[in-house]
């Protein structure tokens, strides 16, 4: 007999922090993924998948990485194939990408709000995190404005 329980959780991190919603969001998404059960191959290939966009302002060279993204996705629907998961899993995943699009934007304004209450913080960040969000986000000194 299989039970289904549902958990209404709420995230009391800091009540004005104003995250609620990405939080929520994060969470919601982690869970539709996992109702997937994804083996370890199809994540990685979907994860490299959703990392190489050639929708991202900044590429010089965006037809190389649709071209990359497209061999990607080819794998990853063989490695469906291969485990002779649901036909429509890959369409699942990809249904996926708005919801992740609109997570990254809400993380986008809320990591620039964080930036202008705490510049001091912000500017303290691990060297991998400003790299991902250089493009979005200036880290420089206001005081030196």
């Amino acid at each position: 007999m299989t039970v289904a329980v549902t958990v209404a959780v709420t995230f009391p991190c800091c009540p004005c922090s104003g995250c609620d919603d990405l939080i929520g969001a994060v969470f919601e998404l982690g869970r539709t993924l996992c109702r997937l059960q994804l083996s370890d191959e199809e994540l990685a290939l979907f994860t490299a998948a959703v990392l190489l966009s050639p929708d991202r302002p900044w590429l010089t060279e965006s037809k190389k990485v649709q071209k990359l993204q497209d061999k990607i996705y080819v794998a990853l629907q063989h490695e469906i194939q291969k485990k002779h998961s649901a036909e429509d899993k890959l369409s699942k995943m990809v249904s996926k990408l708005p919801l992740m699009k609109t997570i990254c934007n809400l993380h986008l304004d809320k990591l620039e709000f964080f930036r202008l209450l705490h510049p001091e913080t912000a500017m303290n960040f691990p060297p991998l995190y400003k790299e991902v969000f250089n493009s979005e986000l200036q880290y420089s000194d206001p005081r030196e404005s």
